[in-house]
């Protein structure tokens, strides 16, 4: 495939910083639904989870204790 054959989603989101463009993503609905919908965004990079495992989605985050707890079993 060469690269004038890609097709990028048909979402364009603008990320702007001091009322400049800096970057363009091109994304699905529901991606581009959650980053318009202001979101809270944490780098978990280097973060376990309470139960020492990698956070998943469903996790519960506590922002005071910049925490995450897995969903109880069976919910």
């Amino acid at each position: 495939m060469t690269e004038n054959n890609i097709v990028l989603p048909k979402i364009k989101i603008a990320f702007i910083l001091d009322g400049q463009v800096v970057d363009i993503l091109h994304t699905h609905d529901r991606l581009a639904a959650i980053l318009l919908s202001e979101p809270l965004i944490v780098d978990i990079t280097e973060v376990k989870s309470d139960a020492n495992s990698e956070i998943l989605p469903g996790y519960t985050y506590n922002a005071t204790a910049n925490t995450f707890t897995p969903p109880a079993v069976g919910a």
